[in-house]
């Protein structure tokens, strides 16, 4: 993996990026200029859940390549901010339990599964979910249960096992609930 870091233009904060070799990006990190952070492990109110999609160029003019020690400590910095948000994630989904979400967003680890509690956000493998089912019920809001299978301390998402999609999407009525 590498690490980058691109200052853009005024307002627009700091951005960090952790990539493969294909220059994919795995994490991401804005640090805006009020201090104030998005992670691509959690839903922001305004901009989801946010990792750039294409392909980046690591040799970009605009890009700095930056240590992992310097990734890692901001990163941490943010899932210590979530720290009590993650431990009782943790409690209300024990490893074993059957749960019930729906899709949020496709991620290069899997498919990210909003689990009905806030702060709350699954993980399931995207090749498991997509066996055998039509193509258009792998969009967000499609319902999917599953069973805790254990815990992603890097990005506090619950990892999630033996997927299945259920076919119909949540409705906007029953976020609330």
């Amino acid at each position: 993996m590498r690490f980058l870091k691109d200052v853009q233009e005024p307002g627009m904060g700091t951005w960090y990026f952790e990539i493969d070799n294909n220059g994919t990006a795995y994490r991401q990190i804005v640090v805006n200029e009020d201090g104030s952070c998005i992670t691509s492990n959690r839903k922001h109110d305004f901009y989801h859940f946010m990792l750039v999609e294409p392909p980046l160029d690591p040799e970009a003019p605009y890009y700095t390549e930056i240590s992992q020690a310097a990734f890692e400590e901001l990163w941490m910095e943010q899932l210590q901010a979530g720290m009590e948000d993650w431990h009782r994630t943790q409690c209300l989904f024990p490893v074993g339990a059957r749960v019930e979400g729906f899709i949020e967003a496709f991620f290069p680890q899997g498919t990210l599964i909003n689990l009905l509690e806030p702060r709350a956000v699954g993980l399931t493998d995207t090749s498991v979910l997509k066996a055998g089912v039509p193509a258009e019920w792998l969009y967000p809001r499609y319902r999917v249960i599953a069973e805790v299978s254990g815990y992603d301390e890097v990005n506090q998402w619950v990892l999630l096992a033996h997927a299945e999609l259920l076919g119909s999407q949540l409705d906007e009525s029953e976020l609330g609930k």
